[in-house]
C-alpha cells in the first residue's frame, strides 16, 4: 500500500514514534511512504532529528520513490490527523489513530482450500513473483486463510465487505460450472457477496472460468501423472484415461470433474452439463467415468506443471495473468 503522511501530521503536538514507525514501514517491504519534506513544518521536523534517523528515514523514502513508479500499488491512503477515518474514500483517509492497527494487519487470500489453490495460484506465476509473494508470506505481511469452501466463504465476505477489511482481503474461487458459463448457485452466491452492488466490487476478487482449479493441469502434467506409476496395468489405465481426457473439445475439458469424473456428476441434482458430452465415445466415457482422483490438484504443488507449458494453453495464461498482476499490486 502507497501511504501518504500528510504535513498537519508535523504540526505540534507531533506523535513522534507513531510518525517515526509509519515512515519505516519501506525499510520492511512493507508499505511504501510518500511524504512533502518540502513543506516547512516537515522539513523542520525533519531537521530536528538525530542523524541516524534522518538517514534512515532519508532512505525509506528514496526506496519508495524508486519502487513507485516501475510497480506501482493498487490502494492509497492519506494518513491525517484531522476528521475521521474514512474507508469510501479514495484515496482511503486513515486517522493517525488508527493507521498502525490497520496498517500492521496482514493483507489476507482467501482461498477455497489454503494448500491445494494456494499452490495452484503460485504455479500461475513467474518465478520472480512467487519469490515475491514467498517474502511477504515469511515476513507475515501477507496471510492465506483457507475459506472451507463457497458457502463459508460467501458468509465471511458479506461481512467483510462492510468494513475496511474489504481494502486488504482478496478471493479466488472455483466457478463449478459443469458447462460453459454456467457457475454453480454456491459460486454465483459467493461472486455476488464479493461484487456488491456498486461498479467496484468490495472485495477483489475472481471467480475462475474454467470449473476448478484443477481444470488448469497442463497435459505434459497429467501424461507425466498417467505414465509415472511403475506398475504396467495402473500405468495403462491412467494413459487410457488422459488420452481419453486429451481428446475432448476444449470446453468439455474445462468443465469435466476432474476428481470424480462422470459419475460424480450422475449424482448432481442442482446442474447439469446439458449436452456437453453427448459426443463422446463409450470407450472413452468408461475411462473418464471415475475422474483422476482426489488428489489431482497436488500435480500443482510439485514441479510438474512447469510455465513453459501453461503458456502454452493460451486461454488459461490470458485469463490468470491479470489476475496475478492484480493481487500483486495489491500487497505490495
Amino acid at each position: 500500500m502507497k501511504i501518504t503522511l500528510l504535513p498537519e501530521l508535523f504540526e505540534p503536538p507531533v506523535q513522534h514514534a507513531l510518525v517515526i514507525a509509519l515512515l519505516h514501514y519501506p525499510l520492511t517491504d512493507r508499505h511504501r511512504v510518500e511524504l512533502d519534506t518540502s513543506a516547512p513544518r516537515v522539513a523542520a521536523w525533519l531537521a530536528a532529528q538525530a542523524p541516524g534517523l534522518r538517514e534512515e528515514i532519508e532512505i525509506a523514502l528514496e526506496e519508495s520513490t524508486r519502487a513507485e513508479p516501475l510497480e506501482p500499488s493498487h490502494t492509497e491512503a492519506h494518513i491525517v490527523r484531522t476528521g475521521p477515518s474514512d474507508f469510501e474514500s479514495r484515496p482511503l483517509r486513515i486517522h493517525l489513530d488508527h493507521a498502525r492497527q490497520f496498517l500492521d494487519g496482514p493483507f489476507v487470500i482467501v482461498l477455497e482450500d489454503a494448500s491445494s489453490d494456494r499452490a495452484f495460484l503460485q504455479r500461475m506465476m513467474t518465478a520472480q513473483e512467487r519469490q515475491f509473494l514467498q517474502r511477504r508470506l515469511d515476513s507475515g505481511a501477507v496471510r492465506v486463510d483457507h475459506g472451507g469452501g463457497l458457502g463459508p466463504m460467501a458468509r465471511r465476505m458479506r461481512a467483510a465487505a462492510a468494513t475496511s477489511e474489504r481494502h486488504t482481503m482478496w478471493t479466488l474461487f472455483d466457478s463449478d460450472a459443469m458447462q460453459s458459463d454456467a457457475p454453480s448457485a454456491p459460486s454465483e452466491e459467493l461472486r455476488r457477496a464479493c461484487a456488491g452492488i456498486l461498479a467496484e466490487p468490495r472485495i477483489p476478487h475472481h471467480q475462475l472460468r474454467r470449473r476448478y482449479a484443477e481444470s488448469y493441469l497442463t497435459h505434459a502434467a497429467l501424461h507425466g501423472w498417467a505414465a509415472g506409476v511403475p506398475n504396467r496395468a495402473r500405468r495403462d489405465e491412467r494413459l487410457q484415461r488422459f488420452r481419453a481426457f486429451a481428446g475432448m473439445r476444449d470446453d468439455q475439458r474445462y468443465h469435466y470433474n476432474m476428481k470424480g469424473g462422470f459419475d460424480a456428476d450422475a449424482e448432481r441434482t442442482d446442474a447439469t452439463a446439458g449436452a456437453l458430452y453427448d459426443d463422446i465415445a463409450d470407450d472413452d466415457r468408461r475411462a473418464l467415468a471415475g475422474g483422476f482422483g482426489r488428489d489431482i490438484c497436488e500435480l500443482f504443488e510439485g514441479e510438474a506443471v512447469t510455465e513453459h507449458d501453461l503458456r502454452r494453453d493460451a486461454s488459461a495464461w490470458a485469463e490468470l495473468r491479470p489476475v496475478i498482476h492484480d493481487l500483486l499490486a495489491r500487497i505490495r
